[in-house]
């Protein structure tokens, strides 16, 4: 369905990792697929919509004008999609873990239709871990600190390339534990929630993409079960097919 992935152990992409000693090969399936896409059939999905008012601040004239403001929204956009565009080495293993570990509520709403402020504002592209401001956000999986500074929508935003295209977000965070280029570890503090940015109160938005395309987070978090799940289904298929063969050689 759409926000997916499709797995596989022939080629479909220059995506891949090392599974049980074979390459499983993955691509994202973007939100706005429907029907077939790339060969796939993907599945119909409603995704509800999501009522949103944000009550709109005052502007100095230090801020700019409305013009300003999408052109520099505009261009920090563009920088982030140049981010995702990267494919390192895989430093992430097994499942990725919830970044924060004492919450109030979880919005598991990746997809939904935002409406913000009366107004169609696409889709949401994570999930939302509502906190106390200042409670410790955590690095979901390994790997290297790529964006670590302020933006007009996110906020304070950290973004970690794991390898193999796959990137975690963290943003609205009201302080930094981590910098640019820095080396992190499952479980390690990358900051504290907050609500900066375009945002209602004190949460976490997280979000995964993967080839610059937005994925569902549950689909890593739960990486060891999917696979497990594809491997045993397409192992059992083989088997299947080996039995076939042996069948019609006794014949």
């Amino acid at each position: 369905m759409p926000g997916g992935m499709i797995f596989s152990f022939d080629k479909i992409s220059d995506l891949y990792f090392d599974f049980d000693g074979r390459k499983i090969f993955f691509y994202p399936v973007p939100l706005t697929a429907s029907r077939v896409w790339n060969g796939v059939e993907i599945c119909d999905k409603d995704f509800p919509v999501e009522r949103i008012f944000i009550r709109k601040k005052r502007r100095s004239v230090k801020t700019g004008s409305d013009e300003d403001l999408a052109l520099r929204i505009k261009n920090e956009k563009e920088f982030l999609s140049r981010i995702y565009t990267r494919v390192s080495q895989r430093m992430w293993d097994g499942d990725f873990i919830l970044p924060v570990k004492t919450y109030k509520n979880i919005k598991w709403n990746f997809g939904y239709k935002r409406e913000i402020n009366g107004y169609l504002a696409g889709q949401h592209k994570g999930i939302d871990i509502s906190a106390h401001t200042g409670t410790p956000v955590l690095a979901s999986a390994s790997g290297i600190v790529v964006v670590a500074r302020k933006f007009t929508l996110e906020g304070n935003l950290v973004v970690i390339d794991h390898g193999t295209g796959v990137f975690s977000i963290y943003a609205h965070l009201s302080k930094f534990h981590v910098k640019e280029g820095d080396f992190v570890r499952k479980g390690q503090i990358i900051g504290r929630v907050g609500s900066t940015g375009r945002s209602t109160g004190p949460h976490l938005h997280f979000g995964i993409k993967v080839a610059g395309l937005d994925v569902d987070p549950q689909i890593f978090m739960n990486i060891n079960k999917v696979l497990l799940s594809y491997y045993n289904g397409n192992s059992n298929e083989t088997r299947k097919k080996e039995g076939m063969r042996e069948e019609g050689k006794s014949l």
